[in-house]
């Protein structure tokens, strides 16, 4: 009896044709892996930018961005509580593995985040996050404390335990074992910038007025300044309530406390001259008030200019706020030429915003 044998059906996998296909694959699959590696590094590439640019915005001394930050578990929570709940920065401490579950925090983080520390110990830092906090972001962060930097900062916001939320400016480490150097755990510093924010969103938006407002001849930006006291407050009680201007005089020196104002100041802000002698600014200031514009125009002063212009918000005495487009600039003792005190003029643009606008919608 002959066997016969029927030949195998040819496996495409070998052969010149399965070879080829093998190649093929190969490649696709290098090309897609090349594609999203590149893809990831320009996602990384851009969050990376957009985070250094926020962090550059609000880089200034009251950020605080270059604390100093703990290298080890025994100086970023001391085992001596008082030298730990003195400490002003809010930090807080997880483990370097698995979900980064928290093992202890400061007097200063609980009153920030609003959590008692024996609430937060072995859970992860999503009791802090939310549908705004910045995932992308801090991913990142930590993978580029795996791969070996020695502190990172990012922006985000996180919640508070009532809810809340407020703008985080964190800075991230690694903590070393003493004795073997090895990553044992991590440190966060947080820092609510959450009013510098808004700051900077008032101060960006009465420089757009500002801008708009010099090239108005309705604003009075040409108006003449006083150079000294004697011109500024005129001994004179009638010469010196006849002004149109609403003027103010300030001290040069500490608070900057108000010495006299005259009548058209008074119609303006609601106050009697008797009343502001001696006290600050703050009395005309509030949520709305564009402290760091007034702050750099200070500056300017001291720096040597002439006359500064700044646009803010300020309040009257019956609470009221109006839109102060505002002219400063020092009075020099008339014998030593020495800057003794500043002088302010008051200019409410809150009518001439309004005409502005309707204009434009004509």
């Amino acid at each position: 009896m002959v066997a016969i044998f029927a030949p195998a059906p040819s496996d495409h996998r070998f052969g010149i044709d399965g070879a080829r296909n093998v190649q093929k694959t190969e490649a696709a699959w290098k090309r897609f892996i090349l594609i999203h590696h590149l893809r990831e590094t320009l996602r990384l590439r851009k969050l990376r930018k957009e985070n250094n640019d926020i962090l550059k915005d609000i880089d200034d001394t009251t950020v605080a961005s270059n604390v100093s930050v703990p290298r080890t578990l025994a100086e970023a929570l001391p085992d001596d509580i008082n030298i730990k709940n003195k400490d002003k920065r809010a930090i807080v401490v997880t483990e370097a593995t698995g979900k980064f579950n928290m093992i202890g925090c400061n007097k200063a983080w609980e009153n920030l985040c609003g959590f008692a520390e024996c609430e937060i110990i072995g859970k992860d830092s999503s009791v802090l996050q939310g549908p705004d906090t910045n995932f992308d972001g801090l991913r990142d962060a930590v993978s580029r404390l795996f791969a070996g930097e020695k502190s990172v900062r990012v922006v985000t916001t996180n919640y508070k335990k009532d809810g809340s939320k407020f703008r985080n400016f964190l800075t991230l480490a690694p903590l070393k074992d003493e004795v073997t150097g090895k990553v044992t755990h991590f440190v966060a510093i947080l820092n609510d910038v959450g009013d510098i924010y808004r700051r900077r969103k008032i101060r960006q938006d009465n420089e757009k007025i500002l801008r708009e407002a010099m090239d108005d001849i309705t604003v009075g930006s040409d108006v003449s300044i006083p150079t000294t006291l004697a011109q500024a407050l005129p001994a004179d009680i009638e010469q010196r309530n006849k002004d149109p201007r609403a003027i103010v005089v300030t001290e040069a020196t500490g608070k900057f406390n108000m010495i006299g104002c005259n009548k058209a100041w008074e119609n303006l802000c609601g106050f009697a001259e008797c009343e502001i002698v001696g006290k600050d600014s703050s009395i005309l200031q509030g949520p709305d008030t564009n402290f760091d514009g007034l702050n750099e125009a200070v500056a300017r002063l001291f720096a040597g200019e002439k006359k500064v212009h700044v646009v803010t918000k300020n309040i009257r005495k019956d609470g009221t706020s109006f839109t102060n487009f505002l002219t400063m600039g020092p009075l020099k003792d008339e014998v030593t030429g020495k800057v003794t005190h500043f002088v302010a003029i008051l200019n409410d643009i809150g009518d001439n915003m309004k005409a502005r606008k309707q204009n434009k919608g004509v």
